[in-house]
């Protein structure tokens, strides 16, 4: 790769100015360049994160060594400056100097001699700047304002900031152990060789996290609140773990979803939008591979994603079909043990791993989701069989797409609130219920949603 803070400064730029997605940005740059060994990977991907996951922070911050208001600049110029200033202030061993002048060089190739100089002004006085106006509130966390305010409306101001400052570090990478083939201290064992350390949730042992690799780059380091990029022998996608199917790449907040389900060995099992195939091959795992688990999804490339995590799974219960959530399937109807409607949505909850999700998301468009939520909940909770469980979850935050959704199935579509604890938890801390709410950083994961409901055994909606 020619040269790695270009190639973030373009990333940068296209997510945040043009719409694009930093994940997908990121995976294309490297798969287009595949000789890119591990410790540029890192850095590129310290840069991009960290500048989109701070960049209203950066934005504070920058407004009191530019003359030039944000909103009057080059859109890439105020890419590279937010760039460039995240390495000045969050990447303790990244050289003052290599960050102003590679930021400058930037400028000059993209957008000519004319502004070099504005941009070197500017870095250079954020370089030399010893005393700042700290932000508060929403701009601490780099939140906007609108939700900021919905976050602190619904739980407190205090875990609203908690959850901003979540969103702020590094992801923390999870993987579920595919129990039905593997002990989680074995798939431990195999990721050590391959360079990785995991340690096992203590609640959830087949629930591995990620804590650190081998051999750090210091070039990518932040300070100690922040993401360092680390190395290890092998990405985590090429562990044997992962190629065999041993393991899947899955956050905790969605492995406790099938938990709180608990699928049996036998049963039958519906999984509405699968994609990836994360909770169908869980389903399946609790399953022990007996049953049969159908997971849908609305195109063909969604599927496919589906077919090869299976194959590397090896669980023959599951089968993919393509299908419109949204559209009835008589054939369905009162036939499955369990329904999972894992639904799309607004995904704040992902935020730590696709940060500008949390720029982007207005009420309007939370509205939609809810209103689409409904229409497939309205379709799944027929294709539960009576005395079978349906499960709603979502990664997200909002009121609409997660408590009042839980209403709606209870109120409006007739279904039974089910109560459920997660198994491990202690009898003190246990919150036994229907419906809960994961904040980003409960159990270490993202923000997600479970709900749990049970169909009557007589009589049919």
């Amino acid at each position: 790769m020619n040269n790695s803070r270009a190639v973030a400064a373009g990333i940068i730029h296209k997510t945040l100015e043009e719409g694009d997605k930093s994940h997908e940005l990121l995976q294309e740059a490297f798969r287009n360049s595949p000789e890119t060994d591990s410790r540029e990977r890192n850095f590129i991907t310290a840069l991009v994160h960290g500048t989109i996951s701070r960049a209203l922070t950066l934005d504070w911050y920058l407004s009191q060594v530019s003359r030039v208001e944000l909103a009057r600049m080059k859109p890439y110029l105020r890419s590279v400056l937010r760039m460039g200033l995240y390495q000045l202030l969050y990447m303790d061993r990244v050289p003052a100097s290599a960050a102003v002048n590679e930021s400058v060089k930037l400028v000059r190739k993209r957008l000519g001699e004319g502004l070099t100089g504005f941009a070197n002004g500017v870095l250079r006085a954020a370089a030399r700047k010893n005393v700042w106006k700290e932000p508060e509130g929403a701009a601490a966390v780099s939140l906007p304002e609108p939700l900021f305010r919905a976050l602190s409306d619904l739980y407190g101001e205090e875990k609203a900031l908690a959850a901003g400052s979540y969103f702020l570090e590094a992801p923390t990478l999870w993987l579920r152990v595919n129990e039905s083939r593997i002990r989680p201290e074995e798939a431990v064992r195999l990721l050590e060789a391959d360079g990785f350390e995991a340690e096992p949730h203590p609640l959830f042992p087949f629930a591995l996290r990620i804590r650190k690799r081998k051999e750090e780059a210091p070039e990518a380091s932040e300070g100690e609140n922040g993401p360092g990029t680390l190395q290890a022998a092998v990405p985590l996608e090429k562990t044997r773990v992962v190629r065999e199917g041993l393991v899947q790449i899955q956050d905790i907040s969605a492995q406790l979803a099938v938990l709180a389900a608990a699928p049996l060995p036998g049963g039958k099992v519906l999984d509405l939008c699968a994609a990836p195939g994360g909770k169908s091959l869980h389903a399946a795992d609790r399953m022990k591979d007996r049953g049969e688990v159908i997971a849908c999804d609305l195109t063909e490339g969604k599927c496919r994603l589906i077919r090869e995590n299976q194959k590397r799974s090896g669980f023959s219960c599951l089968k993919v079909r393509q299908a419109d959530a949204t559209v009835f399937e008589a054939s369905f109807e009162n036939t499955f043990d369990l329904v999972i409607a894992d639904l799309p949505c607004s995904g704040l909850g992902t935020a730590s791993r696709k940060p500008e999700i949390k720029y982007r998301v207005k009420t309007e468009q939370i509205r939609e989701l809810a209103a689409l939520q409904r229409k497939i909940l309205a379709n799944a909770v027929r294709y539960v069989k009576p005395g079978g469980k349906l499960l709603y979850s979502t990664c997200t935050l909002s009121k609409e797409e997660n408590a009042d959704n839980a209403l709606y199935i209870e109120q409006e579509l007739g279904l039974l609130p089910e109560a459920w604890t997660l198994p491990g938890e202690k009898e003190e801390t246990a919150r036994p219920g229907h419906v809960r709410q994961l904040l980003p950083g409960d159990l270490g994961g993202d923000g997600f949603f479970i709900s749990l409901f049970r169909k009557a055994e007589t009589g049919r909606l």
